[in-house]
């Protein structure tokens, strides 16, 4: 018999000042983060943080029409050497914030040894 290991990815929506995990969801590892990322907004935020790989269009719309300030870090385009200096500028405020929920992966992983773990189905 052979033994196959699948791999799973936690994605969670962290709020800023207490912490606190307010949604979450659980995919294949082989799921791109950009694909679930709406699922995580619950449409009460006054802004969404995210790092560049969040980085969508219609994304940025939605969060407008929703009177959401979007947060969301700049990615250069093939056709850009380097980004704008406001964006980059820009991308290290985010970047400030967003440590929040790498806090939040950091608990998880290293107070209660979450960064391997068994799951059964998704």
């Amino acid at each position: 018999a052979r033994t196959l290991f699948f791999g799973y990815k936690v994605h969670i929506g962290v709020d800023q000042t207490s912490g606190l995990v307010r949604s979450r969801v659980l995919t294949p590892a082989k799921v791109y983060e950009s694909e679930v990322a709406d699922r995580l907004i619950l449409g009460d935020e006054r802004a969404v943080y995210a790092d560049k790989a969040y980085e969508k269009k219609a994304r940025r719309q939605a969060l407008k029409a929703q009177g959401i300030k979007d947060r969301i870090q700049h990615r250069r385009n093939k056709h850009q050497k380097g980004l704008p200096r406001w964006q980059a500028v820009r991308n290290t405020l985010i970047g400030r914030v967003r440590s929040g929920v790498e806090r939040t992966f950091s608990q998880l992983k290293g107070r209660y040894g979450l960064g391997r773990m068994r799951y059964t189905g998704l």
